[in-house]
């Protein structure tokens, strides 16, 4: 990266770190700095030396890693998982989300809520957002890891972002989906991808749920509840 995205880099993420708490003086004076340093940051016009970066990470119990944009968030769970996944950081942490807050309903059940509430009271609001999708990673990992889960999302996809119909060699019509790569094609027999979509996804799903079904048939019967 060029001297130029670095500082870009940098200057979001001090933004970021002091945003909604401090000013652009206060936030220098906190790491030691002198503000017209600061201002010349925020301006992208300077480049931090060694000594600035390390104060601010002490100071704000950041990674350099972070403010160098290394990694896209400041938890380093949340990174791995973006890194590893191309997610980005707001999509982890909802996961995350919601995945600690079925444990707070399974929690609940078994008598001891109260001690998981506590932990949520910041999250309060995004997870009455997000409390009917409380199901979404296990949904995740079913999509992405079963053959029906794959094409209702590949058939999805072809709604989202679009595609072609072409005509192959033996003049058998197929529908070729859009991607964000050129040497990748993704192909569906023309009969997948018609007016009657809507129940070809409604046949797959009720495949899905079969496998959901049979995979929880197991399961005490708490964690078939909060699924």
């Amino acid at each position: 990266m060029d001297v130029a995205g670095l500082r870009a880099i940098f200057s979001s993420r001090i933004r970021k770190l002091r945003e909604g708490k401090m000013n652009q003086g206060e936030f220098a004076d906190s790491v030691g700095i002198s503000r017209g340093a600061m201002s010349y940051y925020e301006q992208e016009l300077r480049t931090p030396d060694i000594g600035v970066l390390r104060a601010i990470c002490e100071k704000y119990k950041v990674s350099a890693d972070y403010l160098l944009g290394l990694m896209p968030d400041t938890n380093h769970a949340v990174s791995d998982v973006c890194l590893e996944t191309g997610l980005v950081p707001k999509a982890a942490k909802r996961l995350n989300l919601l995945q600690r807050f079925k444990n707070i309903v399974i929690e609940e059940d078994k008598g001891i809520i109260e001690p998981v509430v506590m932990e949520f009271d910041q999250d309060a609001q995004e997870v009455l957002e997000l409390a009917a999708f409380t199901s979404a990673p296990s949904m995740v990992n079913l999509f992405l890891t079963t053959a029906e889960g794959l094409t209702i999302l590949n058939m999805l996809s072809a709604i989202i972002v679009g595609g072609e119909f072409v005509t192959g060699s033996d003049e058998q019509p197929f529908f070729r989906l859009l991607t964000n790569h050129k040497n990748i094609e993704v192909t569906f027999p023309f009969e997948n991808i018609t007016a009657a979509l809507w129940v070809n996804i409604q046949l797959e799903a009720a495949k899905l749920k079969e496998k959901i079904e049979a995979a929880n048939a197991d399961k005490p019967e708490i964690q078939r509840d909060s699924l």
